[in-house]
């Protein structure tokens, strides 16, 4: 589609598309047109004529009313946009009381690239983040992941997610608790104690699970790239080994008889609650 150019255009392509909301907060208006509605205020009347008069300009409808709701022919009202003239504000009806004004801004052609970029890389975070949540909803869901295991690296290594908390608190302190069934892939009471409950927004970005009764923690959820990936695999890796050499040292001093089979025993579990 090629962006609108002139006054004439832009006029006309209000007055003959019925622009939907999330067309306007998706930005398709930017980036397949070339123009940016500007919000300049709302109201619950219709304030055309107060601003025609205010600024000396004329809508392109005149006195017609505007359209609202999901029926937008009734009663032959077939519009809910309106344009002045000079093509440099617009009004939408958005209910039947809501009423906004915006200026109309044609972008040069940086500018539409820059934001179609930005967009495409939302677009792609949310398919990202769409992919995770999926991944995660067995694994912490549905398996009800061990809180402890969480410092294991498996996530990280295995899933190419890192589970960042942010909060850990009783429930009523919580800013993100499943309390919203919308917005949580669960959105229930979760479980707790032994078999601790998990749930996950359906956006991808918040994790939250309950240990205890009223223990709660909220984490957010950061996809790694390969290079983290491949850090945290190092990391891990290493730790092994490390643990490796400790248990391989405690058997050689009880190999020598320098510590007793108690104490080999001892500190051989506790290297083993390591892992």
């Amino acid at each position: 589609m090629t962006p609108l150019q002139s006054t004439s255009e832009i006029v006309q392509f209000f007055l003959e598309n019925d622009i939907t909301q999330p067309e306007v907060e998706e930005k398709k208006l930017e980036i397949t047109y070339g123009i940016r509605l500007i919000e300049k205020s709302k109201s619950r009347f219709d304030e055309r004529n107060q601003l025609a008069e205010q600024t000396s300009k004329e809508w392109s409808l005149g006195n017609r009313e505007l359209a609202w709701g999901s029926y937008v022919t009734l009663g032959g009202i077939v519009r809910r946009w309106d344009i002045t003239t000079d093509g440099s504000i617009v009004c939408y009806r958005k209910t039947f009381v809501d009423f906004v004004y915006y200026s109309v801004e044609l972008l040069s052609k940086e500018e539409i690239d820059s934001i179609t970029e930005t967009k495409n890389k939302e677009i792609e975070e949310k398919e990202q983040r769409e992919k995770i949540r999926d991944i995660l909803t067995p694994v912490l869901i549905q398996k009800m992941y061990p809180f402890a295991k969480l410092e294991s690296g498996e996530l990280e290594m295995k899933y190419g997610v890192h589970l960042h908390q942010i909060k850990r608190d009783e429930h009523r302190f919580m800013k993100y608790t499943p309390r919203d069934g919308r917005k949580w892939v669960v959105g229930a009471s979760l479980n707790w104690g032994s078999s601790c409950g998990w749930d996950i927004t359906y956006d991808g970005k918040i994790a939250c699970c309950r240990i205890n009764y009223d223990d709660y923690v909220n984490f957010e959820i950061e996809i790694l790239s390969e290079k983290q990936i491949e850090e945290y695999k190092a990391k891990y890796t290493h730790a092994d080994k490390e643990l490796v050499n400790r248990l391989a040292t405690l058997q050689e001093m009880y190999n020598q008889s320098l510590i007793t089979a108690e104490e080999f025993e001892s500190k051989k579990q506790a290297v083993l609650n390591l892992i």
